[in-house]
C-alpha cells in the first residue's frame, strides 16, 4: 500500500479531514496512471466530509483495495465438528500404535501431512499424546516412554549417507592386494 494511502487512512480514522482531498487525489491519480488510465478528478470537500454510506458509493480506500491474485483456489474452511473428528481419528491412530512418525499418521488417517502435523501438535499441547525425539526422529505415542523408545529405535535404524562410490574402488584394491599376497610365498 502506498504511503499516501496509509496516511489518508490514518487521517480518516483520526477524524482529521484537513488536507485529505489532496492526498486522495494524489493516491487515486497514481494508481490510475499505473493502470494506464487518466487520473480521476479529486472529490469535493463536501463529498469527502460525508461518510461513504451517505455519498452513495464506496470510499476511495476501499475501492483501491488490491484484488486477490489468481492461483490455487481457497479450500473451504473446516467446521469445528470436522476438526474434532480429525483430532479424534489421529488420537486413536497414535494411541493404537507403538510410536508413529507424522507421515505415517497422515497415511493411516488418509489426510494431508500438513493437517496431520497440525493435529499432532494440537493433541501434544493438550497432553493427549506424547512426542519422543525431534525432527526426522520425532515419534508420537499414547505415553512418553513409548514415544521415546520409538524415537530411539528410529535413530538406530536410520540409514546414514551412502558410501558406495568410495567403497567400490577400495574393495577392488583390497581384493587385489589380498590375491597378490596369497600368490607371493611368505618369507620366513
Amino acid at each position: 500500500m502506498p504511503d499516501e494511502a496509509l496516511l489518508a487512512l490514518v487521517k480518516n480514522q483520526l477524524g482529521s479531514l484537513s488536507g485529505i482531498d489532496g492526498v486522495f487525489a494524489a493516491e487515486t491519480g497514481t494508481r490510475a496512471r499505473l493502470r494506464g488510465g487518466s487520473a480521476p478528478a479529486a472529490p469535493s470537500k463536501k463529498g469527502a466530509a460525508q461518510p461513504a454510506s451517505k455519498r452513495g458509493g464506496s470510499s476511495s480506500i476501499a475501492a483501491a483495495a488490491p484484488k486477490r491474485r489468481p492461483g490455487r483456489p481457497r479450500k473451504a474452511t473446516t467446521t469445528s465438528a470436522q476438526r474434532q473428528e480429525t483430532l479424534d481419528k489421529v488420537e486413536r491412530i497414535v494411541k493404537a500404535s507403538t510410536g508413529l512418525s507424522a507421515s505415517e499418521v497422515a497415511k493411516q488417517a488418509s489426510i494431508p501431512q500438513t493437517r496431520a502435523a497440525a493435529a499432532l501438535k494440537e493433541l501434544k499441547l493438550a497432553k493427549r499424546i506424547f512426542q519422543g525425539g525431534d525432527r526426522r526422529f520425532a515419534r508420537y505415542a499414547g505415553d512418553a516412554k513409548t514415544a521415546d523408545s520409538a524415537s530411539m529405535v528410529a535413530r538406530k535404524n536410520a540409514a546414514g549417507p551412502s558410501r558406495k562410490a568410495a567403497s567400490k574402488g577400495g574393495r577392488k584394491r583390497a581384493q587385489g592386494q589380498a590375491s597378490a599376497q596369497a600368490q607371493t610365498p611368505a618369507k620366513s
